[in-house]
């Protein structure tokens, strides 16, 4: 069924759908194989230049392959990809079939100061390889298709390893997950082998009240995708800060995180003079929290 497209081609991006109330996934485990002979001969390349150069790694991924959305309703075909396949092909944004279409998920990630909401966004650091120095969503990053058990386990997983490291969240939860990557616990094999359920570390819960689906969006430079997800994390502005800092500078994804006043007049004023600063995410983030203020603020009041 037909559906409406915002697109804006200066800001580089489309907004896809919004608002999204449900999601209906179909997900296809074998990895795509469509790309032209081309495609095909960059991607062998990049994995015969890995087998000699450590840092470069071929990570899971995840292809859009097809989507619909009709009253609030979003569909999802998706099948499973590479990094090197995305990377060998995301500029080939004019054909479909000979590009990874690679998928991700982000958040429009808000926290409460008083009476004030924040939107929080960061600085992209050195380390990333497109977009350094600009302003991206916090968090923004790769589904694992392998590792995670859903899109909000992905917001969570980003959202931990971009800003929240160890502390406060670490320090909220010790005593009640077994946290067997910071040795807190030994493994109980025999208790494990019987079944027994074992929570996760990255079950942030306790302080991430909302994880929703909010807006699919297309980023044009690249054709690369985003499910960003409404996301309010029950934590002060110098609690966020504080556990950002806790994050060693070489390991850090941002050089810095920032809150922006989540009001109509600051967002719109901020939209056009950061502009050319903001990456496309953040670009798409700001539109349509602007059209849409009010359904997000009574998401976030309930």
């Amino acid at each position: 069924m037909a559906f409406n497209e915002i697109i804006n081609g200066k800001g580089k991006y489309k907004i896809l759908a919004e608002r999204i109330e449900k999601i209906n996934v179909s997900y296809n485990s074998e990895p795509y194989d469509g790309y032209s002979q081309e495609s095909k001969t960059k991607i062998n390349e990049m994995r015969k230049e890995a087998r000699d150069d450590p840092s470069l790694f071929d990570g899971h991924g995840v292809r859009l392959s097809d989507y619909s959305f009709d009253n609030g309703k979003l569909s999802l075909d998706l099948q499973h990809t590479t990094y090197f396949c995305h990377v060998a092909t995301r500029e080939n944004i004019h054909d479909e079939k000979d590009c990874a279409k690679w998928f991700g998920c982000s958040g429009i990630t808000l926290s409460k100061d008083g009476k004030k909401y924040l939107v929080w966004v960061g600085e992209k650091s050195p380390l990333n390889e497109i977009g350094s120095g600009q302003i991206q969503l916090l968090p923004a990053g790769a589904i694992n298709p392998i590792n995670d058990f859903g899109f909000d386990y992905t917001v969570k997983r980003e959202l931990y390893e971009e800003a929240l490291q160890k502390k406060p969240i670490y320090k909220a939860v010790k005593d009640n997950f077994e946290i067997e990557l910071l040795g807190t616990k030994k493994r109980n094999i025999k208790k494990e082998i019987s079944g027994s359920t074992k929570r996760h570390f990255l079950d942030l819960d306790c302080r991430i009240k909302i994880c929703e689906p909010y807006m699919l969006m297309d980023m044009l430079e690249i054709s690369s995708f985003s499910l960003a997800h409404l996301v309010f994390l029950d934590m002060k502005k110098h609690e966020i800060e504080n556990s950002f800092n806790l994050i060693p500078e070489n390991e850090r994804e941002f050089s810095n995180i920032q809150p922006l006043e989540f009001k109509r007049n600051y967002l719109d004023d901020y939209l056009k003079s950061e502009f050319e600063n903001l990456r496309p995410q953040v670009r798409a983030a700001i539109n349509s929290s602007l059209r849409n203020y009010d359904y997000l603020l009574e998401k976030l009041g309930k």
